[in-house]
């Protein structure tokens, strides 16, 4: 008899503290997915920012981990335009801060962006290292408002087969602070 209520009270005991103790919901529970749009970039088509990228998805391994890729194209046929495609892959990891709508991330990218004026033979290709800190705003579950900054690295290849000038031919190295005064709104599914 005595066995028995030490059983019932441990086994009440551990039913208590399984239902008092708050379980963060699965992976499935939340959204995997997610795309963002730079709509700084579109607001202020003047001052584009080559270093933000337009599209942007996400897919979340985890509650802090994340897969990220950007995508930016401009394509112009004018005899003074350019054709350009910027690619962008990399890590995040998140974390929530002061309450589970606000979440600081932090991670890095690489980067590759080829570019080609339209009435000369100039072709560039650039590739790039980005360190980059961030914040995230949920004010739902299915939107948020990102913004963040970043360091980047770029080793440039400058090309010009039609010109004797060296610095047509050239490779550069190039270090800046960039995606300030990105804002990023990302729709999650």
């Amino acid at each position: 008899m005595k066995y028995q209520k030490l059983i019932i009270a441990t086994i009440a005991t551990l039913q208590a503290i399984v239902a008092i103790a708050q379980e963060s919901p699965a992976l499935t529970d939340s959204y995997r997915n997610d795309i963002g749009i730079d709509v700084a970039n579109i607001l202020t088509f003047l001052s584009k920012k080559n270093e933000s990228y337009l599209i942007n998805y996400k897919l979340h391994l985890s509650e802090k981990h994340v897969l990220r890729s950007g995508l930016n194209l401009d394509w112009s046929t004018s005899k003074d335009g350019y054709k350009g495609i910027g690619l962008r892959a990399g890590y995040e990891r998140g974390l929530p801060i002061a309450s589970n709508q606000w979440k600081l991330h932090f991670g890095a990218d690489a980067s590759f962006s080829y570019r080609a004026n339209n009435f000369q033979p100039n072709k560039a290709i650039r590739c790039g290292l980005h360190p980059l800190i961030g914040f995230s705003y949920f004010p739902v579950s299915r939107f948020s408002v990102s913004t963040e900054m970043s360091l980047n690295f770029f080793y440039t290849d400058y090309r010009n087969p039609s010109s004797f000038d060296p610095a047509d031919n050239e490779n550069t190295f190039d270090v800046n602070i960039g995606s300030v005064g990105m804002l990023v709104i990302h729709y999650h599914f």
